[in-house]
């Protein structure tokens, strides 16, 4: 890789869906959102399995997929997307693609191929127990999410 911009760990997570910046009323819908959506769920575990990406421009988006359990990951992203309609957020136009992101803006040296040939990767599993709320923000110049509200799933 030439150069990009590296994940930290502790911000590795899977995004059920971007919302975007909203008014603190809004905010206040979205954790009851989050809400009747985690009461309807069960908890389940993700395991890691390969890595992709997606093309931004002359950029890419380096990312780790994972494997098993991925139709109760979408049935939480199709719960948490009829509660967002009710709050009048709109429906996502992509489809659902759930990773972990790890390099941002990466400019590769070689095809992506030799890359993914090359790159050892360690299968981890994932618990999924919350889903939370998140905003982003620049802490000393490096990306941070912090929590706003955690809920736990199947309550």
């Amino acid at each position: 890789m030439e150069k990009g911009n590296f994940s930290n760990v502790e911000n590795f997570h899977i995004t059920l869906r971007f919302i975007g910046e909203q008014s603190q009323d809004k905010v206040i819908a979205l954790k009851q959102a989050i809400e009747k959506t985690a009461a309807s769920g069960i908890s389940f575990k993700l395991q890691t399995d390969t890595i992709g990406f997606f093309a931004k421009g002359n950029k890419k988006v380096l990312w780790m997929g994972i494997t098993n359990e991925k139709a109760l990951l979408e049935k939480l992203f199709l719960s948490l997307e009829l509660e967002l309609e009710k709050i009048g957020i709109k429906k996502e136009e992509k489809p659902f693609s759930p990773h972990i992101t790890l390099v941002r803006e990466a400019i590769l040296k070689e095809d992506f191929i030799i890359i993914k040939q090359n790159t050892r990767l360690e299968n981890r599993e994932i618990c999924v127990e919350n889903i939370s709320l998140m905003e982003s923000t620049r802490i000393n110049g490096k990306l941070t999410y912090i929590p706003l509200y955690v809920c736990k799933i199947g309550k």
